[in-house]
């Protein structure tokens, strides 16, 4: 019997969706059945959160959309995490709640949830399916909506009922393709005074955002700096859009880059920001651009024109469109580029050792010298992915290494981790976080057994909320306002859910150990005990910040 599951998993498919994540309730049920009986590659996670995280990492991956279910009632809002991060990171995603069934609207049956407002301050749209007819085009503008303009995660709550109910209608509908192909191309005008700009200019620097990820520009960029020798300095979320071996990469800058790429890029005197919003963290807290530089702002969401920065101009503009036409005015006005000013062969990383030992930075370090080129890195927010920003080495372009940038949330590196190891088996993958977002995510460990998910995860375990202490001894003279938490053996907590685990505390072991974990066909935990006053790169330019209001 075909019932209303079986028509929006079509639908779905039929619109370019392919891999599906989430955790089954009651409501749900026919949800599965029909994913089952259609075939499709569906992920039980052990949490809706971290089913959320492995979708969003499954789309930032592939570049397609992926969908995350949870049932409705208590399930439902622990999605909301997961779809701020996506909404903030411009990551596409479908998020199906199971609804309120049309029978019981407004009698509060037992695990009722208002979805759509709860939802709809965190994703581009939320949508609710009024019948059975509905279904096949409500799912395909779901999928439309999530890739169109900038990405971001869309909401699909369809009555329980519906999902169970039999369907004699035809599977066949209006679907959506792909990702929208309309590229949004920059203002002539303001194109022109631009060029006049970075032609005038003595020290012109290039960042670009996620939003070259979002657009695949990865050539356009390679083609633009080879051809006018630009520096290019990157955002986290743009971390690897040039391969940061490339002669004109200088690496990530703002607060999760290095001293020396944020020591270079503030002595621009002209700043093309393509493709970011220009968040604290991505300008340095302000740092970025330096005085007296002029920035042009370049962005496919008109919003965020100008919503931080002070552009000289703003153009609402495809950062690979932008690129393309940018690069065809240069080079018709004669233009030949900028006299080489860096310095630089290659992404400009933070030294290694940082004075302790085991040092976060010297792993880091040695996960580039000893991975393969296309290695894909997940980190956890706070420190982790600063360290991955300051001293990981991007060999190759396109999507290589993520974080949680978008929200800062602690606990999205081991789900986000197995996601990405199930989507692109091929590469090798390393998961880098803290024990505080370990403890919050740790039931995943059983995922990735269960799915033959192949991954190392990096454990950095200081026994606390690391960060916070370092921020409280600055901010408020208390390096112990926030408790500590018990010694926790990590280690048998892997082994217990099956993965292979090892304690490492020093640089040298952890190198014999990684070159065992990577020939490893199954999951490995490398836990690495750190003092508990470990300093990340970012904490120095949070200091001086501190500092300066003082």
């Amino acid at each position: 019997m075909r019932t209303g599951s079986d028509v929006l998993v079509h639908a779905l498919r039929g619109a370019g969706v392919e891999m599906f994540f989430g955790l089954p309730g009651e409501s749900t049920l026919p949800w599965y059945a029909a994913v089952r009986r259609a075939g499709v590659r569906h992920v039980m996670a052990r949490s809706e959160t971290a089913a959320g995280y492995m979708a969003d990492a499954c789309a930032r991956f592939t570049g397609g959309v992926a969908v995350v279910d949870a049932p409705g009632g208590i399930g439902s809002p622990l999605l909301l995490p997961a779809l701020h991060e996506a909404h903030n990171s411009s990551v596409p995603l479908v998020a199906l709640t199971s609804g309120v069934p049309a029978s019981q609207e407004g009698r509060w049956s037992t695990a009722a949830c208002r979805h759509q407002e709860m939802f709809r301050p965190a994703v581009k749209a939320t949508l609710a399916v009024p019948d059975a007819a509905r279904l096949p085009e409500t799912a395909a503008r779901a999928v439309r909506l999530a890739v169109s303009g900038r990405p971001g995660p869309v909401h699909l709550d369809v009555p329980s009922d519906l999902l169970a109910a039999p369907y004699e209608g035809p599977l066949e509908g209006p679907l959506a393709a792909g990702r929208s192909p309309v590229r949004i191309r920059p203002d002539r005008r303001e194109l022109a005074d631009v060029v006049r700009l970075l032609m005038a200019a003595e020290r012109p620097l290039l960042v670009a955002g996620g939003g070259v990820q979002l657009s695949g520009a990865y050539g356009q960029l390679a083609d633009f700096t080879d051809r006018f020798g630009i520096p290019v300095g990157t955002t986290f979320n743009g971390k690897g859009v040039l391969a940061e071996t490339d002669p004109h990469s200088i690496g990530v800058v703002g607060a999760k880059g290095s001293t020396a790429a944020n020591a270079l890029a503030e002595r621009a005197d002209v700043v093309l920001w393509i493709g970011s919003k220009a968040g604290d963290k991505s300008t340095g807290y302000g740092r970025l651009p330096g005085p007296g530089a002029v920035c042009v702002q370049v962005d496919v969401d008109e919003e965020e024109l100008g919503r931080i920065l002070a552009p000289r101009h703003a153009l609402h503009a495809d950062a690979g469109a932008a690129l393309d036409d940018l690069g065809e005015a240069l080079g018709a006005a004669g233009w030949r580029g900028s006299p080489r000013w860096t310095g630089t062969s290659g992404g400009l990383l933070d030294p290694p050792q940082d004075g302790i030992s085991p040092s976060p930075g010297a792993l880091v370090h040695a996960l580039t010298e000893l991975c393969p080129d296309d290695t894909a890195v997940v980190a956890d927010a706070s420190r982790a992915c600063s360290w991955a920003g300051a001293h990981f080495r991007c060999r190759t372009a396109g999507r290589s290494v993520i974080a949680p940038r978008g929200s800062g949330s602690i606990g999205y590196a081991l789900p986000a981790a197995i996601a990405t190891a199930l989507v692109q088996p091929e590469r090798t993958v390393v998961g880098i976080g803290g024990d505080g977002g370990f403890a919050l995510a740790c039931q995943e460990l059983e995922t990735a057994v269960r799915t033959g998910a192949r991954l190392v995860f990096v454990l950095l375990d200081d026994n606390a909320f690391g960060l916070l202490n370092r921020v409280s001894s600055v901010s408020l003279g208390d390096p112990r306002l926030v408790e500590s938490f018990a010694p926790t053996d990590w280690t048998a907590v892997a082994r217990g859910f099956g993965w292979q685990a090892h304690t490492v505390r020093d640089e040298a072991s952890f190198e014999a150990v990684l070159k065992t974990a990577l020939a490893d066909r199954g999951p490995t935990l490398v836990h690495v005990p750190l003092a508990t006053d470990v300093a990340s790169p970012d904490f120095r330019m949070y200091t001086e910040r501190q500092a300066g209001r003082g």
